[in-house]
């Protein structure tokens, strides 16, 4: 149904010391770069398969019968995983050194330098001759770990279109109809039974590192367009409060569109609107709910983001399009509050929690001692028309 308002693997997680606190960021902002377009699409599609992933398994098992998502009946809707600024930085450096050095692995290609989190991305964008040193390679683990987190699960896949990447990961080929973590289902179970943060990384084979989090969910935890441009845009966010909001718009060029509740509840939902007339140019936009007492909520919470082109069109940017006629709640303040679910993830900051991940399930038919899963090469007509051949990995540390 919907509405419309009008207006991995290791037998233990890494234990952290944790370090300084860092400075909390509004919801949705860019910070250093991160996180980017491909990014903000993962965690979004993340966020709206989590709402309602019944819609997701039964497109599944119409595309490709009982053979694939065996296990389709054990997901039901789960809480948004938040955005985490660290772990993102962490994805990222992943996807560069993964490109740089022309590997694919979970695990790094060499020894990383203990203070990467210091280098990336300014002085040292993953090239072996600055991010390698002399000793044994650095497990995910242990690498996740240098830019201040631990993590709970890793997928990763070869191609870098956000929307090809994430229904290679939730569309695997997995028969098995028991509920249980397998290297077979790895990638949609962490996608949809992890809790906790998320960060994405994709500047070249995309990836997904879990972790913890501390504090409230986001009321719009994330939310971004899919593609990034064209005659027409699908434009999506997620809503998660204790109540359904009272409206839902999405603000582009200074013109408010309603939102249409697509996926889940009105407490844990999807909501969604197509966007015309951008095939050319660089298109400014946010979302605008008002919640229960009638107080405004955006994504981003400052600045906007972009539909256009990859050079000049930002894919966040300080500035807001006005506010025109049909956008009829108050604003917050563009300076307005910071959220305490933020790390901030500076250079050398901070991490937003020490320990492990979410719930998970024992028993991982993984192998022993941090080696690589099998590789799969899997030929799939993805979602809107996207196809391709892609590897893929994930790795989940299982909480014996």
């Amino acid at each position: 149904m919907t509405k419309t308002l009008g207006l991995a693997f290791g037998f233990a997680t890494v234990s952290l010391q944790l370090l300084a606190a860092s400075p909390a960021y509004a919801v949705g902002e860019e910070v250093g770069g991160f996180p980017n377009w491909q990014e903000r699409v993962i965690h979004e599609w993340m966020n709206r398969a989590r709402s309602e992933p019944q819609v997701e398994m039964a497109q599944c098992l119409s595309m490709y019968g009982a053979g694939r998502c065996g296990e389709a009946a054990c997901f039901t809707p789960i809480a948004p995983l938040v955005y985490s600024q660290n772990l993102t930085r962490a994805a990222r450096f992943h996807s560069d050194e993964m490109r740089l050095q022309g590997y694919f692995a979970h695990d790094s290609n060499c020894a990383v330098v203990t203070n990467i989190n210091q280098l990336y991305p300014g002085t040292c964008q993953g090239a072996a001759s600055c991010a390698c040193t002399s000793g044994t390679a650095t497990t995910w683990t242990a690498r996740v770990a240098l830019f201040g987190m631990s993590t709970s699960g890793e997928i990763i896949a070869s191609g870098t279109d956000p929307n090809g990447a994430f229904y290679q990961w939730l569309f695997e080929n997995s028969s098995s109809t028991t509920c249980a973590y397998s290297t077979a289902n790895g990638h949609r179970w962490n996608i949809l039974k992890q809790t906790g943060a998320i960060g994405t990384g994709v500047s070249g084979p995309s990836v997904g590192d879990f972790g913890s989090s501390s504090g409230t969910i986001p009321k719009l935890p994330s939310g971004s367009h899919y593609p990034r441009q064209a005659a027409t845009v699908a434009v999506w966010a997620n809503w998660y409060d204790s109540a359904a909001p009272m409206s839902a718009m999405v603000n582009v060029d200074g013109t408010c569109s309603p939102l249409t509740r697509q996926r889940g509840t009105d407490l844990n939902g999807a909501w969604s609107a197509m966007v015309s007339g951008v095939a050319s140019g660089c298109h400014r936009y946010y979302f605008l709910f008002q919640d229960k007492d009638g107080q405004a909520v955006t994504y981003p919470t400052t600045g906007s983001l972009a539909i256009g082109p990859t050079t000049g069109c930002p894919d966040y940017d300080a500035s807001r399009p006005a506010t025109g006629p049909s956008c009829s709640v108050n604003l917050p303040n563009e300076d307005g509050g910071t959220n305490p679910n933020e790390d901030g993830g500076t250079p050398g900051g901070g991490g937003d929690g020490g320990g492990g991940g979410g719930a998970m399930e024992t028993g991982c038919g993984c192998r022993v001692g941090g080696q690589a899963d099998s590789t799969s090469g899997l030929a799939l007509s993805l979602l809107l028309g996207f196809g391709g051949f892609w590897l893929l990995r994930r790795r989940r540390a299982a909480s014996y």
